[in-house]
C-alpha cells in the first residue's frame, strides 16, 4: 500500500493548497484536519481550538501519529483507508478510550486517473458539540484535492504528447514518448515489443544525462529529455536499428576470435550494449573512429563504454 516518496510530496503539496480555505472557512470551531499517507500515518494537521488539540495530544493523535487500523483500532481514518469508501466514526464506535468523547469524518484519497489509494483526509470535532460542517469540510477538502490531482495529471499528460509531436516532427524514425507511468507509441515500430516499465527500467538505468544507448535486439535509442537537461521528467525515444546482418557476418568471419565474456555485475541494458559495441569494433578491426561512425556515437562517447566495459 506505500507509495512512492514523490506520490507522498505530491500528495502532501496538492491537499496542503486545498486546506487552505477549508482552514479559513472554519476558525472559530472546535475542528482538528488532517491529511495521512496510504499507511495511514498523519503527514500534516490543523487545529481550529486549542482545547481539541490537547484532547488529541492526551490520545496520542498528532503529526507522525498512525491511524491505520492495525495500529490504533477502529477510528475514521483506518476504517476509509481499509474500505476505499468515506466513513464517519462516532464517539464510542473507537476502539481507543481516549477517542470515545470525539467523532471523525473521513474520506480515501484515489488518484482520479490511476484510482490509486494515495491517503486520506480527516475531520474531527468533539462528540458532544454539533458539527454540522464536519461533511461539508471533508468533501471541501476532498474536492478541492482531487480537482488539483487531476490538472496535474492531465498537465503532465499534455505535457508528454506535446514532446511527442515536436520530436516526431522532426525525424522519420519511430519515436516512443515515456516517463514512469505513461507511454506514447505508434504502430509500426518494427516489431520492437517492449512494455512501458521495461523501456522505463532501461532509460533509469541509462542514467538522467545519457544521450543515447543500444537496447537490446539492436536497437539504438537517442534519447531527448521532455524537461532537459535531464530525463527524469520523461523522454523522447528515437529509434533506429544496427546492421545486424552485418553484426552476424562479421562474428562468422572472426569466429576464431576469443569470445568476450561479459561481466556478470552488468544489468540487461549494459549487457546488451556491450555486446554491440564489441561487435562493431570487431567488424571495425578494432577501428575506434570507424567503429564511432558505425555506432552513431560520438568517440569520447565510445571511448568511455569501452573503458566501463573492458573491451
Amino acid at each position: 500500500m506505500s507509495n512512492s516518496i514523490e506520490e507522498q510530496a505530491t500528495l502532501f503539496s496538492v491537499a496542503r493548497r486545498a486546506l487552505t480555505s477549508t482552514e479559513a472557512a472554519l476558525e472559530g470551531t472546535t475542528t482538528w484536519l488532517a491529511i495521512t499517507d496510504a499507511n495511514g500515518k498523519v503527514t500534516y494537521d490543523w487545529a481550529a481550538a486549542p482545547s481539541l488539540r490537547r484532547h488529541l495530544a492526551r490520545a496520542d493523535v498528532s503529526e507522525g501519529a498512525d491511524l491505520a487500523q492495525r495500529s490504533a483500532g477502529k477510528n475514521g481514518v483506518g476504517v476509509a483507508l481499509a474500505t476505499r469508501a468515506p466513513a464517519v466514526v462516532h464517539g464510542t464506535d473507537h476502539l481507543d478510550e481516549r477517542m470515545h468523547k470525539l467523532v471523525c469524518a473521513a474520506s480515501p484519497v484515489l488518484h482520479p486517473i490511476t484510482r490509486k489509494l494515495l491517503g486520506a483526509v480527516n475531520v474531527t470535532s468533539l462528540a458532544g458539540e454539533p458539527s454540522p460542517h464536519l461533511k461539508v469540510a471533508l468533501n471541501m477538502m476532498l474536492s478541492g484535492i482531487e480537482d488539483s490531482l487531476t490538472r496535474l495529471s492531465c498537465a503532465r499528460h499534455q505535457r508528454l504528447l506535446d514532446a511527442h509531436l515536436r520530436v516526431k516532427a522532426g525525424t522519420g524514425a519511430a519515436v516512443i514518448t515515456l516517463d514512469r507511468r505513461t507511454m506514447i507509441a505508434e504502430d509500426g515500430l518494427g516489431g520492437l515489443s517492449l512494455d512501458r516499465e521495461q523501456l522505463w527500467s532501461f532509460v533509469e538505468e541509462a542514467g538522467p544525462f545519457t544521450r543515447e544507448f543500444v537496447l537490446p535486439m539492436g536497437i539504438r535509442a537517442q534519447i531527448v529529455p521532455v524537461m532537459p537537461p535531464q530525463t527524469t521528467e520523461g523522454c523522447s525515444l528515437v529509434l533506429s536499428r544496427l546492421d545486424l546482418a552485418g553484426l552476424a557476418r562479421s562474428v562468422a568471419r572472426g569466429s576464431a576470435a576469443p569470445r568476450v565474456v561479459i561481466p556478470p555485475a552488468l544489468g540487461q541494458l549494459e549487457r546488451a550494449e556491450r555486446e554491440v559495441i564489441a561487435s562493431v569494433l570487431r567488424e571495425c578491426f578494432g577501428n575506434k573512429s570507424d567503429a564511432a561512425e558505425r555506432l552513431r556515437i560520438s568517440r569520447g562517447t565510445l571511448y568511455e563504454r569501452i573503458r566501463r566495459y573492458g573491451l
